[in-house]
């Protein structure tokens, strides 16, 4: 029951963030549900409970509402997520100690650390979601650049990619993974298969149903 409680607020804190971006979703005829589910990563193991919720650029952007176009550029420098690591007894990892755990890697296994200190141009935004989700004071940011050392992108969302978050292990807590692939299904119309004419999804590389290699 205790599983179960937790895995619903940590759902309750992405719909807490997505909450910025309800009038986008419903003019672009988003799911918002679906978007949920792709963006929060949950592993469950033993006593613990470590998640993840990755907001990416498009998120970001488009819930940034009547800001001017620099300070919606501002938010493709980074790469942002929200972190929880508990366990059952209600011990809880700080921002430091998840930081100190965590390592980002793309497809090519390109790896970057996490930024010693959240930007001061993302402060406010982050404040501003964190006090979305007061009831959740265990939940954390983590903020990456979004391009690696030889200046390029880490992820290219639009694209069949992979983003891997991983913590190390430290202290009470296992090492585990959090993975997202693009592109999102639920931002993303991929249209119907040219063979059988059944819905496709865009992270899809064969048609389930009639086995058509799909464009990339």
């Amino acid at each position: 029951m205790k599983k179960i409680f937790k895995i619903l607020s940590i759902f309750s804190a992405a719909v807490c963030v997505l909450i910025f971006s309800i009038g986008w979703t419903a003019k672009h005829n988003i799911n918002l549900g679906e978007f949920i589910k792709e963006i929060t990563v949950i592993n469950v193991k033993g006593n613990q409970t470590q998640s993840a919720i990755w907001l990416p650029f498009e998120f970001n952007a488009r819930a940034a509402g009547g800001q001017s176009a620099d300070d919606v550029s501002i938010l493709n420098s980074y790469l942002i997520f929200m972190v929880q690591c508990t366990t059952d007894a209600g011990s809880s990892q700080t921002q430091e100690q998840i930081k100190a755990r965590a390592i980002l890697k793309n497809t090519g296994s390109v790896a970057l650390q996490p930024l010693a200190a959240i930007p001061a141009e993302l402060s406010p935004r982050l404040d501003a979601i964190k006090a979305a989700m007061a009831a959740d004071k265990n939940m954390y940011f983590l903020v990456f650049n979004s391009k690696d050392a030889a200046g390029r992108n880490m992820i290219e969302s639009s694209k069949r990619e992979k983003l891997t978050l991983v913590l190390q292990p430290m202290g009470l807590f296992n090492r585990t993974e959090f993975v997202w692939r693009t592109p999102f299904d639920a931002t993303t119309d991929a249209g119907v298969c040219l063979k059988c004419g059944e819905k496709i999804k865009a992270m899809w590389h064969y048609c389930p149903w009639c086995g058509m290699t799909l464009p990339k």
